[in-house]
Formats: C-alpha cells, structure tokens, sequence
C-alpha cells in the first residue's frame, strides 16, 4: 500500500507539475509536496507556500485534482495567487486561524526595519495598517466560502488578489499560521536588522503515516528574537496547546515533535 501511494503521488506530481522540457520533481520532493497537501488538508496548518517548481495556479488546480482521485484528501482546497506566489488553502482552516489572529487590539507583530537597529513590536500603527489589510483578505476567503455552495464538493478553486502596499512577508506570515509575524518598512528598504541576532527557532515535525511511517515531515519553521521572546512568550505557547489539540483530532500524522533552538546568522532573508 505505502508503495503504491508514493507512485501515486511521484506520478501525479510529475504528470501535472512540469515545467516545459526541464525534470521533473525528485521523489523526495514530489512525496515532501504531497504531506504539505495533507497537513493542510487535515487541518495542522491554513495554507503553504507553494515553492518546488514554477508551475502556477493552473498546474497547481490539476496537481490537486490528481491528489483527489488517490484518495488522500477529504477537504475542498482553495488556490490562492498572491502576485507571482500561489498558496494552497483549507479555505475553512484559513478563515478560521484569521478570525482568531485579530480578535482584540493587539496583533503579534515583529518590526524588523533596518532602520530599527534591533527588532521590536511593532507600534500601533503599524498594527492597525496590517489589520486592515488582514481583514480585506479575510472579507475576499469568506465570500470564497459563501459561494462554496454552489461547486461541487471536490472542485478546487481559485482565485488572485495582490496590492503593492502589502508586505508579502508579513502576510504570508498570516496566512501560513505562524503564531507571529514580521513586518518590515519596505518603502525604505527590503533590508531587516536580523544580522547576527539570536533567533529562537521553532521547528515542527511529523511521521506522514498515511504516505510512509518513515516519511518525517517538517511542517512548521519559524523564529522569535530572543530579546522579545518573554513578550510573545504566551502566543507561542497558545500555537503549540493549539497545534497538539488539532494533532490528536487527526490520524494522517504521527509522533509530533516541536523542537527549539537559539542561532545568530550573518543574513536573514525574509
């Protein structure tokens, strides 16, 4: 059974995913891609990023209906294009995760501006500008959600939005269901001020036991500065009780494991 899922998923990767005359998807990678279409599925994370190949959006909606046909997911997924990025989402997950992200006045925010020498939480303005522009998304998945009535159950939508005052990072930060983000004044400079900055740094791992028992996969990586942990201290924590509370709802994924660690390195792309 494991043998004929992994050729299932290698098959429809590489039957759906390729990009002209170049190679197809390593094995490795067409099965990676394949439990980060099942942890969005079962709920363990809104979205992901989708970043193994240059397909777009088109090639992405006959990827998942590929998926579909083995029998592997169960929800209806949506496609999201964010400028030249496309996310693959549990529509209901995602609105969700975005609902509970801005209930109250404060969002966990990191301002990392090259200008700030040092990171620090973002100021209110800051907070309320990206609010606003986390509720504008969240207003276009829910009238995704009220129109869902009208497709068939197993249809993959899709759809685009994009507006040039937004900070892709710090919207995918959002999307993506860490428990903080980054935000950057990127009308001064693309530059952080993370260089040489200890950075708590959370990985999230997983058996894909419906693919393979020894399919580990990695599911989550994100970073708190370790000058600002205590303040976000409780957030993360929050994410972990609730990221182990949704885990023991499924069965897709086994033997969970969070693991830390403290690093400083020269550069930090964001």
């Amino acid at each position: 059974m494991e043998a004929s899922r992994k050729e299932q998923l290698m098959s429809a990767a590489r039957k759906t995913l390729r990009i002209k005359n170049r190679k197809g998807l390593s094995a490795p990678c067409c099965l990676s891609l394949g439990a980060e279409i099942l942890a969005v599925d079962a709920g363990l994370k809104p979205a992901f990023l989708f970043d193994y190949s240059r397909a777009g959006a088109e090639q992405l909606q006959d990827y998942i209906q590929e998926i579909q046909k083995t029998g592997l997911i169960y929800q209806r997924l949506h496609i999201l294009s964010l400028g030249d990025n496309v996310l693959i989402l549990n529509l209901s997950k995602t609105i969700r995760h975005l609902e509970k992200s801005l209930q109250g006045n404060w969002v966990p925010l990191i301002d990392v501006s090259a200008c700030r020498g040092v990171p620090t939480l973002a100021d209110t303005s800051v907070i309320e500008q990206v609010k606003t522009q986390i509720e504008f998304i969240l207003a276009h998945l829910k009238s995704l959600a009220v129109d869902r009535g009208t497709c068939d159950s197993k249809s993959v939508t899709t759809s685009e939005m994009f507006s040039s005052e937004w900070n892709l990072c710090t919207v995918f930060g959002f999307l993506l269901g860490f428990p903080a983000s980054y935000w950057f004044d990127f009308a001064e400079s693309f530059e952080n001020c993370l260089s040489m900055i200890e950075l708590r740094v959370f990985s999230v791992s997983a058996v894909c036991s419906r693919i393979s028992k020894d399919l580990k996969h990695r599911m989550y990586s994100f970073s708190v500065p370790e000058t600002i942990y205590l303040d976000l201290q409780h957030c993360v924590e929050t994410w972990k009780k609730d990221l182990q509370f949704n885990f023991n709802k499924q069965s897709v994924f086994s033997e969970l494991s969070i693991s830390t660690e403290i690093v400083s390195l020269p550069a930090v792309a964001l």
